[in-house]
């Protein structure tokens, strides 16, 4: 199966449900109220961070069976999978009670919900928790299924998941506007997805019937060893990325915080693609470590070529005309809190995305660790950065120090990527300068055009430009022959 094909179903199963929020966001909005919609925002946020407490093995499973998979030991498949599912759902279980047991604590010092939301948030709270241990053990059934490059089934899966998440919210709403029944509503379709994921999943691997929660006790060290310096990674990783809405929540209110994370939750979806390619190229580069590390090469290169000129129109679109979006879809108070730090923000997910795919090639290559020891290095330095910046800037600030945190990412993980292939070192200079450069164009760009039809015609010509330049950069397709469906 095709790359490509692997990264346009991937990128479907988030940008369907990108357009669908972008619709109705305004009326979940309106409906809740901006306090209470700031809170959502948070409880769709924790939805996604909590997976990363299942220990690392999601990641873990997609390379170990890839592993497998790569070297022909295809017997021991069912044993890893199984024993990873005892892992993640205890996990899960004590997650779920420790959450639900905190959760007025987190309506009341984490949320600072005002007095008469405090209930209703704690309430959303305790829904959440019942939910946590379905929603680690989809996200290891998902990465079983991306070893297995089951793309298809994957975004078969996740696109009525993404479109749920909004559209289950706005169908609560003329019957309740609190959040407790929004979150059973989203706490419902994790279970049912979890239910599917795991029916697929015996299709992938017949001989997980019947042994599904197998324990394998030697199975054990080699599933944490890798997975522990993952969760070390997914549990900061996060933290830096929504770490300023708690910040901002405490220090400027519920209503800065939606005006930060409109803008971040839709520009943070344009790194669709980036994530799309990145879940693709991670068991593709560990089997082609086994198998061909000249096309290794190539793929990182022409994967780099795609996000770069994939992503420069976004960044110049929203610098030049997002401002003017803002006010057409937000209304203009939106627009004038969120325009300039939409601008910002953009600047880091273009950043953010160019990084993502030495980012997977270093920890196809098992060193876990060393994204581990870059996050615990940068933590302490990001949350002062934070809360200063903040403190001086308002949300402004929190989207400078984000932009900056990834930068600094960047820089480091294109050095560790030279690292594991020297061979790469020219591809990776001249990635990151080219990401710089576009980076200081549309800026200049920006600030040099005023007339909004000139910015038009720019944000159009670019992405033209990109377009044949893409088109004329891939006239061989990026393609290789991957492995067996079954084992």
């Amino acid at each position: 199966m095709r790359i490509s094909y692997n990264v346009a179903l991937n990128s479907a199963g988030i940008v369907v449900p990108l357009i669908v929020g972008v619709v109705v966001i305004p009326k979940i909005v309106a409906g809740l109220g901006v306090e209470r919609f700031g809170v959502l925002s948070v409880i769709w946020m924790m939805i996604g961070y909590f997976s990363v407490f299942d220990l690392g093995l999601g990641r873990t499973l997609t390379k170990l069976v890839a592993d497998r998979l790569g070297t022909g030991d295809k017997d021991e498949i069912p044993n890893i999978v199984s024993t990873t599912l005892v892992i993640v759902s205890c996990s899960g279980i004590l997650l779920g009670i420790g959450t639900a047991a905190s959760a007025g604590w987190i309506a009341r010092s984490v949320l600072h919900a005002s007095p008469g939301q405090i209930q209703d948030t704690a309430s959303a709270i305790i829904v959440l928790a019942v939910s946590l241990p379905f929603v680690l053990v989809a996200t290891a059934l998902f990465g079983l299924l991306e070893a297995f490059q089951a793309f298809a089934l994957i975004t078969a899966v996740r696109l009525p998941i993404g479109i749920l998440t909004f559209v289950a919210p706005l169908a609560v709403l003329p019957l309740s506007k609190h959040l407790a029944p929004v979150t059973v509503a989203l706490g419902g379709i994790r279970v049912v997805t979890t239910l599917i994921l795991l029916v697929l999943c015996y299709r992938i691997v017949p001989k997980l019937r019947g042994r599904t929660f197998a324990f394998e006790r030697r199975l054990v060290r080699p599933l944490l060893t890798y997975g522990g310096w993952l969760t070390v990674s997914n549990i900061i990783a996060p933290i830096m990325v929504y770490f300023d809405r708690f910040l901002i929540a405490a220090i400027a209110g519920s209503a800065a915080v939606a005006y930060y994370t409109v803008p971040y939750d839709v520009l943070s979806r344009l790194l669709l693609f980036p994530a799309a390619l990145q879940a693709v190229l991670f068991p593709a580069f560990v089997t082609l470590r086994y198998t061909d590390t000249v096309r290794l090469r190539a793929l990182f290169t022409k994967a780099s070529d795609a996000t770069l000129l994939l992503m420069f129109p976004a960044l110049l679109a929203t610098l030049m005309l997002g401002n003017t979006l803002l006010r057409l879809w937000m209304g203009p108070e939106f627009a004038l809190q969120s325009g300039q730090v939409a601008s910002i923000l953009m600047v880091g997910v273009f950043i953010n995305s160019m990084t993502r795919v030495p980012f997977a090639l270093v920890q196809s290559a098992g060193h876990a660790d060393w994204t581990a020891l870059t996050h615990l290095t940068e933590l302490p330095l990001y949350v002062f950065g934070v809360w200063w910046l903040l403190s001086m800037y308002g949300i402004l600030g929190a989207a400078y120090a984000w932009t900056i945190r990834v930068l600094i990412d960047a820089m480091v993980f294109y050095s560790l990527g030279d690292r594991i292939e020297p061979n790469l070192r020219r591809d990776s200079v001249l990635s990151f300068s080219l990401t710089a450069i576009l980076c200081v164009v549309a800026l200049l760009l920006d600030w040099v055009t005023s007339a909004l039809v000139m910015r038009v015609a720019v944000v159009g010509v670019c992405t033209v430009a990109c377009g044949l330049l893409l088109v004329w950069r891939f006239r061989v397709a990026l393609s290789m022959t991957l492995l067996p469906d079954k084992a």
